[in-house]
């Protein structure tokens, strides 16, 4: 019994210590799981916070570098590799860069990043997770080109002191056209112009007529042509502009049928002469050729024909289309109808030379054959809003809608002259396609032919060929008052034969009076204007210290770029030559280039405007 109870007794005293080794190992067993669970704790955490640190620098990176695309993709793959490294972003990621550009149907640029950061982990090594690769992406968004007015008259369809110009593809940049040459040093390779027609809310008609002007590369033989005065002209002076025809001739060597002629009528004389008559109510050229033949069959090599060759002309495609709103919320590319002008060899003749035509539409009346529209074409150039445009994309602050126009140059080597109009189509019984007779008409008929508030505008770029070397006003681009205190980056290209400096900024709705003097600015009756180039100029462009683009321009960008800042902002106002520093206040208008342009120079403009990028995605 004793021993019983001794045996009982130490059972009850060795049953704690073997509850306190079994409670041991639990809690051992416990704490490897709680260690495990609070390692992945902290992988996560940092994770997370390595997560947070890389989205926030990818974020400013494509903020940063979506602005500098207006310079080239490379350059805004390098502000984003600074901005990451500015963020702490080790240099193995920013190699990691992958990024994209896009241009999207409204016109704005997209940049787009995708980085890769490998961030090593800790505890979960413990179970063979050495590192996690972090993918992070940002898409940042930037309007930087303008919409700069194609022509000076864009809204009457008429052609006067300029006209749009592009060269084929097998020839030199020199010649004035910076892109559509095949080894261009800014845009290598095939290359297209980019158009966009608005529609205002208010356009009152049902159908929208594009016209081409001259679409083809094709010269006429003759020197000389049947001038007819304006009616204004002569009826200030009957005796030096008579009535009925007059036989001129194409003036030195633009005899030559490789060469463009544009007969001077002495009309713009009347304007110096005569209060109150500007050059849009005179007649000032008389129109023979715009092309030029020039001709290389090597990309890069400037060379022309001693006498007209029409091989080497360019053939030039214009390519119609828009953009649709699907019913899922989608947007795409709805193609209308293209037209390919023609170079002269072939075997049936569309007869465009030095008419305004619209491919597949309704002919003028004085229009002697039809132009077809490309084979493949669902539309034509003459659009029934309504059933040609089903769900055209709206702008939702604006009501604008667009239509837009593609030009490239797709073989050849001579330079194209053209234009484009757009408008209603109850002008072509009444209104020549002719370009010279429709000069007159529209000269002698004021309001008869319009756009209706219907405008073609270049988008960033514009090519541009001068007929004229005298001074003229070139309104490039309407400016809102949401713009104040924005930058306007305005580059020429090419800018010779003849042109002269200084050229002279200013808006159409700041009062603004040129003179004769060095600045070309009447700075007395002038509340804001900016001169570039009367003297020297202080930040050395091409034409620099001279009075004339003497070749220093040939084949170069101004640089740096001209820079306007929009005036009416309390915190950068204008400093006037004479009254010193003044606030101007600004409500919109149009930006106009005031310059002595060169007779058939042909050159190129580009315009960019800053504003605040903003992520998309």
């Amino acid at each position: 019994m004793k021993l019983w109870n001794l045996h009982l007794r130490n059972r009850r005293t060795d049953s704690p210590h073997r509850e306190r080794g079994q409670s041991i190992a639990i809690i051992a067993l416990a704490l490897v799981g709680l260690l495990a669970f609070v390692g992945i704790a902290v992988d996560v955490g940092f994770l997370f916070a390595r997560s947070t640190q890389l989205q926030a620098a990818v974020d400013s990176a494509a903020l940063a570098g979506v602005t500098e695309l207006v310079i080239s993709k490379d350059a805004a793959d390098q502000r984003a590799g600074q901005f990451l490294n500015a963020n702490n972003i080790p240099i193995s990621v920013t190699l990691s860069l992958d990024s994209y550009k896009d241009t999207t149907v409204i016109g704005e640029d997209e940049y787009s990043i995708t980085v890769t950061w490998p961030v090593e982990l800790f505890f979960l090594k413990l179970i063979g997770l050495d590192s996690y690769d972090l993918v992070r992406s940002a898409t940042a968004a930037y309007f930087p080109q303008a919409d700069i007015y194609a022509s000076r008259r864009v809204d009457q369809g008429v052609v006067s002191t300029s006209n749009q110009s592009i060269f084929g593809p097998n020839i030199c940049t020199s010649y004035g056209d910076p892109f559509s040459p095949f080894n261009s040093a800014w845009e290598p390779g095939a290359y297209t112009y980019h158009y966009r027609i608005l529609l205002p809310p208010d356009y009152p008609d049902d159908v929208l007529r594009i016209e081409l002007f001259d679409p083809d590369s094709i010269n006429q033989s003759g020197d000389r042509d049947d001038v007819v005065f304006s009616a204004v002209a002569t009826g200030i002076n009957p005796t030096l502009f008579p009535p009925g025809t007059h036989e001129k001739l194409c003036q030195g060597g633009d005899g030559n049928q490789k060469q463009p002629c544009l007969i001077p009528t002495g009309e713009e004389s009347l304007v110096s002469t005569t209060s109150g008559i500007t050059i849009d109510q005179i007649n000032p050229f008389w129109l023979v050729r715009i092309d030029e033949n020039r001709g290389s069959s090597t990309p890069g090599v400037c060379d022309e024909p001693s006498s007209y060759n029409i091989s080497y002309n360019t053939h030039t495609l214009y390519e119609l289309f828009y953009y649709r709103r699907n019913d899922d919320g989608t947007i795409e590319p709805i193609s209308l109808a293209s037209y390919t002008g023609q170079k002269g060899n072939e075997a049936v003749s569309h007869d465009t030379d030095l008419r305004w035509v619209s491919p597949g539409g309704k002919n003028s009346f004085d229009q002697p054959v039809s132009v077809p529209v490309d084979a493949g074409s669902e539309k034509t150039f003459e659009l029934n809003i309504a059933n040609d445009l089903p769900n055209i994309l709206e702008d939702p602050g604006t009501g604008n809608r667009f239509v837009y126009l593609d030009i490239t140059s797709i073989d050849g080597a001579s330079e194209n002259g053209f234009e484009v109009w757009a408008g209603p189509d109850d002008y072509v019984n009444t209104v020549p396609s002719n370009a010279n007779d429709r000069n007159l008409f529209v000269i002698n008929n004021p309001g008869t032919h319009y756009s209706r508030g219907a405008t073609v505008y270049g988008m960033g770029r514009l090519p541009m060929n001068s007929n004229t070397d005298n001074t003229v006003d070139i309104p490039l681009m309407y400016v809102g008052p949401d713009l104040v205190g924005q930058s306007i980056f305005i580059s020429t290209f090419d800018l010779d034969a003849a042109a002269k400096p200084p050229i002279v900024f200013y808006f159409d709705s700041i009062a603004f009076t040129p003179d004769n003097s060095t600045d070309n600015v009447n700075w007395q009756y002038t509340d804001w204007a900016i001169s570039y180039g009367g003297g020297t100029d202080p930040d050395g462009r091409c034409f620099d210290g001279g009075n004339s683009y003497n070749g220093e321009c040939n084949n170069r960008w101004v640089d740096p770029r001209y820079e306007i800042i929009v005036p009416g902002d309390p915190e950068n106002c204008f400093t006037h030559p004479t009254r010193g520093t003044q606030c101007i206040p600004f409500y919109g208008g149009r930006l106009i280039a005031r310059y002595n342009a060169g007779n058939h120079d042909t050159y190129g403009w580009q315009i960019n405007v800053t504003g605040l990028p903003y992520l998309v995605r």
